[in-house]
């Protein structure tokens, strides 16, 4: 293996760490440790409390279009490098809000607006450019930072509810945010040197096709959207609600946080094997297996399970939430040209924090009108299935793997600029 192909992998270490975390880890799997303590401190029911995660998702998704735009107009540091300073920022805020439920959704506009700098978005373009041959098996080991943080992040926070409360656990938790991911997003991730922009290539991205005209014309973006929108909603008012049901179901604070560490774990193996699998099987076909391992999960829930059957089906809703980052970044890669990669994952993503969001709330109102998440569970299954017809009706590729390992970035005429669909 030679020099250059050794420096690329810097760029999927330094997105792994950032990502370790980032946005996902921080909504997923540190969230719910907290719901139990603020609602009982200040008073709340827990849709209250669950509402700021509503807000921080819904949030998330002009972010995630503003910092898209950004990306492909003036590269991926800079203004990464500003949003991920204003992530730990906000998050560090919500630490000293007043018990006040408009106050703390405010906060919450503010993580979720900045919390995009901590997605996959910037770091699997980055990755996408660097690599074509292995860009699954790449993409995937810089999402499973993700992994890592998500069984340790759980561990994190509850050692610092235990000890210190839930206001010293925001804090902590933006300390961690700060110190990790902005230096190995400026020391290790970095475009290479023969696409970055200048003002000639600024000038020409402006004409590309804005995202509007993109979701109009394009079948495969409109059906991916679909598809990541009720998945989200699915996974992640899971994990966000897992800690507090478990804890209904008679679980401790202990064992109820080690679930989601689990589930982290074994998001590791689902990114990687996401990843490993996409180089060699159509995109779409994987994730539609990972929507349905997550259907056995959601099954196994909603049919009252405790203890280690508990444990079995956040393991399997784990893989498939690790491997839901790698199918968004491939597939927008497979399907749209790479210059239109930062708006389009933006819209992706947007659909992704919009469909978390509506689904955070509801969860959480439907608990505080029916005292149970039986019906809650039972739509994830309903959610899941659609999911799983609308990937699978994705076509061809647009844009195949090509023979030069190195030319992930190559310029295409902008007729093909991604909103054309493939003869079918």
């Amino acid at each position: 293996m030679n020099s250059k192909e050794l420096n690329r992998w810097w760029t999927v270490v330094g997105g792994a760490i950032c990502l370790s975390v980032g946005a996902g880890v921080i909504s997923a799997f540190m969230f719910g440790t907290f719901i139990r303590a603020i609602a009982a401190q200040n008073h709340w029911g827990r849709s209250e409390v669950s509402l700021g995660l509503t807000i921080f998702e819904f949030a998330m998704g002009p972010g995630t279009i503003v910092l898209g735009s950004l990306v492909d107009r003036w590269g991926v540091r800079k203004p990464t490098l500003l949003f991920l300073t204003l992530f730990a920022l906000s998050i560090a805020l919500v630490s000293v809000m007043p018990p006040s439920v408009p106050l703390f959704c405010l906060a919450f506009v503010l993580v979720g607006f900045f919390a995009p700098g901590s997605n996959a978005l910037p770091y699997a373009k980055v990755v996408c450019a660097r690599f074509d041959r292995h860009r699954g098996l790449a993409l995937g080991l810089t999402v499973g930072g993700t992994a890592v943080g998500g069984a340790l992040m759980p561990q994190y926070a509850g050692y610092l509810l235990r000890n210190f409360g839930w206001r010293v656990g925001y804090l902590g938790v933006a300390v961690a945010v700060a110190a990790f991911s902005l230096p190995a997003l400026y020391f290790l991730v970095k475009m290479p040197r023969d696409s970055q922009l200048t003002p000639r290539t600024r000038k020409n991205n402006a004409d590309l096709p804005k995202l509007s005209q993109i979701a109009r014309t394009s079948r495969s973006f409109r059906q991916l959207g679909l598809a990541i929108f009720c998945m989200s909603g699915v996974m992640l008012a899971l994990l966000s609600q897992l800690v507090p049901m478990m804890m209904d179901r008679g679980a401790t604070i202990r064992v109820a946080t080690s679930m989601l560490s689990i589930a982290g774990l074994s998001s590791a193996v689902g990114r990687l094997l996401a990843g490993y699998l996409m180089d060699r099987v159509h995109a779409p076909y994987v994730a539609a297996v990972s929507f349905s391992i997550t259907m056995i999960g959601v099954l196994i829930l909603a049919n009252g399970a405790t203890g280690t059957s508990a444990m079995v089906a956040a393991g399997l809703i784990g893989v498939s939430i690790g491997a839901e980052a790698d199918i968004i970044t491939f597939i927008v890669s497979r399907y749209f040209d790479l210059r239109l990669f930062g708006r389009v994952c933006g819209g992706i993503w947007a659909c992704w924090g919009w469909g978390a969001g509506i689904m955070i709330f509801l969860t959480g109102l439907c608990y505080d009108l029916l005292h149970s998440y039986h019906v809650a569970l039972w739509a994830f299954v309903g959610l899941t299935a659609v999911s799983i017809v609308s990937i699978c009706r994705l076509g061809p590729y647009v844009y195949p793997e090509r023979r030069d390992v190195y030319a992930a970035y190559a310029p295409v005429p902008n007729d093909e600029a991604g909103v054309q669909e493939p003869v079918r």
